[in-house]
C-alpha cells in the first residue's frame, strides 16, 4: 500500500517545476489571474496542492499531531482556504507567500486552539498573558513584514510596538523601557494594532483567513 510520502512524490512529478521554486508558482499564478485557463488553473491548484500536502505532511513526521487524522483535516482546511480565498491576493509575486501564511496559520490555530489568540483584525482583543504566545508577528517572513510595517508608524508608537509584536516583551517589560506607565503603554499598542490593520503593504502578507 503507498504511504502519503510516496503518493505525494507520484503528484510532485507532475509539476513542471519544483515545489521550492517560487518564482515559478509566482509566474504561474500570474498566468491563472490573466487567463483563467483550464491549464492555468489546473497548474496553480497542483502547486497549491502539493505545497500544502507536504508542509503538514513534514509536521506529521516531526509528531506534531495528537492524531493521524489531523494532518489529512487540516490540509484540507488549508487548501479549502487558499481556493476560497486565492481572489484576494493583491500582489501575484506574493502567492506563493501567501500560501505558507495559510498554512502556517492554519497550524498555529491548531496547536494554540485552547488559548486565546490575538489578530490585527481584532483591535480590542484580549490581553495575552506571559504563558500565552503572540501569533502575529512569528510566522516566518510576516515578522519582516510587520517590522517594516512598524517602521512605518509615529515616532512614539515604534518602540513600543516593536517590543510587543517583535520581541514579545509584557506591558510592564515596554513600561520600564520607554519610561511611560502601563496604562499609557496599553493605548499606544491599541493605536499602533489599529494603524497596522490599516496598513495596505502590510494586508499584503495576511489578507484573508489567515489570521
Amino acid at each position: 500500500m503507498p504511504t502519503p510520502s510516496s503518493e505525494l512524490r507520484t503528484v510532485i512529478d507532475r509539476l513542471p517545476f519544483a515545489v521550492d521554486d517560487t518564482d515559478a508558482a509566482n509566474e504561474a499564478f500570474q498566468r491563472w489571474v490573466e487567463e483563467d485557463t483550464p491549464e492555468a488553473t489546473r497548474l496553480v491548484d497542483l502547486w497549491t496542492y502539493c505545497y500544502v500536502c507536504r508542509y503538514f505532511l513534514s509536521k506529521s513526521a516531526r509528531g506534531a499531531f495528537e492524531n493521524a487524522s489531523d494532518a489529512d483535516e487540516l490540509t484540507t482546511r488549508a487548501y479549502r482556504k487558499v481556493q476560497e480565498n486565492r481572489d484576494s491576493v493583491r500582489n501575484p509575486d506574493r502567492y506563493a507567500n501567501w500560501v505558507s501564511v495559510v498554512c502556517k496559520n492554519t497550524f498555529l490555530n491548531y496547536t494554540r486552539r485552547d488559548q486565546f489568540s490575538e489578530s490585527i483584525q481584532d483591535e480590542d482583543g484580549p490581553t495575552l498573558t506571559a504563558q500565552e504566545e503572540r501569533p502575529i508577528a512569528e510566522i516566518g517572513f510576516v515578522r519582516e513584514a510587520f517590522a517594516d510595517a512598524i517602521e512605518r508608524l509615529p515616532g512614539y508608537l515604534q518602540e513600543p510596538a516593536r517590543l510587543y509584536f517583535l520581541e514579545n516583551r509584557e506591558f510592564e517589560e515596554i513600561s520600564e523601557a520607554v519610561g511611560k506607565p502601563v496604562a499609557t503603554v496599553r493605548t499606544y499598542k491599541h493605536k499602533a494594532m489599529k494603524q497596522l490593520r490599516a496598513d495596505d503593504r502590510l494586508q499584503e502578507y495576511v489578507d484573508g483567513p489567515v489570521l
